[in-house]
């Protein structure tokens, strides 16, 4: 699974989208390709340097916690390795300088410029507020991203329970969540909403997008969840195939952009 694209040289590395470093992909963004990068390089501690005013839209959770959720890394302004963004292009890169970098070219898929534009528009128009179908409050959006982000389940009558929740089926609270899940699950059923059956926080985009793929899936260990799914143009959904898992976008909201889990179909 490689929805980005690394180089390396020695201790530096950089990363962009798939698509170059002009778009990073219809529900992506520095963010999320940061995190992407972090996943595949070793962990350590770095420094955000200038990073969050390079971001489109203003997170809904802190960069830290998104970072530090999902990845094994951890954020320190004292760290020795620091983060970069380019400012006229999607592009990052971990260095151990704090001085800009050169940035390197990168080879790209070819995307539709239309689409681009249109999506553009509409991840704008969302931000600064649609109606919400299901709508989730700051604060309960908040306390539920570290184990959302990090597939943490949480133990009920020596069963494992995610996504998190307080409490149980016979209203007894439970406990915090801090069993890991598996980063990949298999398709029990999946659907495709049309723009006239999506949500009103994705109805915007799902014409665009030819419609959004959701998938239920089930973790090795036992438990199951809904998971929109992403970087599914060229292949379809399965019974049974198999998916690992991506921090998108997912929508925006009262000004700030969400970012979730997305199900990235694996080859076979």
């Amino acid at each position: 699974m490689m929805s980005i694209a690394i180089l390396s040289h020695g201790e530096n590395h950089f990363a962009c989208s798939k698509y170059g470093g002009e778009w990073a992909g219809p529900d992506g963004d520095r963010l999320t390709i940061l995190v992407g990068l972090l996943k595949k390089v070793p962990a350590a501690s770095l420094n955000l340097h200038t990073f969050e005013d390079f971001l489109d839209y203003t997170p809904s959770v802190s960069v830290q916690d998104i970072v530090e959720s999902s990845t094994d890394w951890r954020v320190d302004e004292q760290a020795s390795i620091h983060l970069h963004a380019s400012k006229s292009n999607y592009i990052l890169a971990l260095t151990t300088s704090r001085d800009e970098p050169n940035w390197p070219l990168f080879d790209a898929l070819p995307y539709d410029m239309g689409m681009k534009s249109q999506l553009d528009e509409q991840w704008k128009i969302e931000v600064e507020g649609v109606s919400q179908g299901a709508y989730v409050s700051q604060a309960q959006h908040t306390i539920a991203t570290p184990s959302r982000l990090g597939l943490k389940a949480q133990v009920d009558h020596e069963q494992l329970v995610w996504p998190p929740r307080q409490l149980n089926a016979s209203g007894k609270r439970i406990e915090s969540a801090n069993e890991q899940l598996s980063e990949t699950a298999t398709i029990l059923t999946w659907t495709r909403l049309s723009a006239a059956g999506a949500p009103s926080e994705f109805s915007g985009r799902a014409p665009i997008l030819d419609g959004v793929s959701t998938v239920l899936v089930q973790f090795p260990e036992g438990p199951k969840g809904v998971f929109m799914l992403a970087d599914d143009e060229q292949n379809d959904p399965a019974i049974d195939a198999s998916v690992g898992f991506d921090v998108r976008r997912l929508y925006g909201q009262d000004g700030m952009m969400h970012y979730g889990l997305k199900a990235i179909l694996l080859q076979s």
